[in-house]
Order: structure tokens, then sequence, then C-alpha cells
């Protein structure tokens, strides 16, 4: 057993396979997408570049759901009002279902969310020259 199917293993079988589903959705929706699994911390992170200072998103198994979060997710489209949260930035949503899970809302704002990431970095690349 790897470190991945050991860490999911404490999670109900339904939140596994949403949490793999979920996984899997990140990957097409970026392939470059790195993934980091935090154990200790109880999520996945997931950047270009594998560090944890570039996450744009995490996925957080949980006993009744899996918990997909956007460090930018304030400033993400969301025409469905799916994301939760009030800061400025972190936006999550309760993913409970295999059918949630495969929603193309869900797609679409880890589209718009490494969109974003793309933007936000050509903007921190401007202001270094």
């Amino acid at each position: 057993m790897d470190a991945t199917e050991q860490f999911l293993s404490k999670y109900p079988p339904e939140m596994q396979a949403i949490t793999n589903q979920l996984r899997a959705l990140v990957t097409t929706v970026n392939p470059q997408a790195q993934e980091v699994l935090y154990a200790r911390e109880n999520h996945f992170g997931y950047s270009r570049t594998g560090k944890r200072i570039d996450e744009i998103a995490y996925l957080c198994p949980m006993k009744d759901y899996v918990r997909l979060g956007f460090y930018w997710g304030g400033q993400l489209p969301d025409p469905k009002s799916l994301l939760q949260g009030e800061g400025k930035r972190l936006r999550h949503i309760k993913i409970r279902t295999m059918q949630q899970a495969n929603d193309p809302a869900v797609k679409k704002l880890l589209r718009a969310a490494w969109r974003e990431e793309k933007t936000r970095q050509k903007q921190k690349a401007k202001r270094k020259t």
C-alpha cells in the first residue's frame, strides 16, 4: 500500500472514491498539476511547481464529504454559487456525492483557478522587471 492509499484508507469508501475522482479531475484539467500529499495536515495540494507557496487548489477528505478548496477562490467566477467561504481569498466546495464531483461547474471552477494562477504569475513577473 502506497502513502496515498494508506492516507485514504482512513475514510469511508464513498469518500475515497470521490477523492480519487477529484484527483483525476485536477490532472485532467491541468496535466502539469503537481500533487503533494500533506498527510499530517489532511490534504492534497496542487500547484505547477510542487511548492506549497504556489498551491492553487487542495483536496481535503472528511468523513461525510471532500472539501475542494481554492486558495484564490474569492476571485473566481461562480455562476452556480458553489463556493463557500467569506474571506478575501479562500473558498471551498463540500463535495458529498459522486454526482457533485462530476458536475461540469466543478470542472469550470478548476479551469478558472488555473487560468487565474497564470494571470497572477504574469503580473508577478511584470513587477520584477
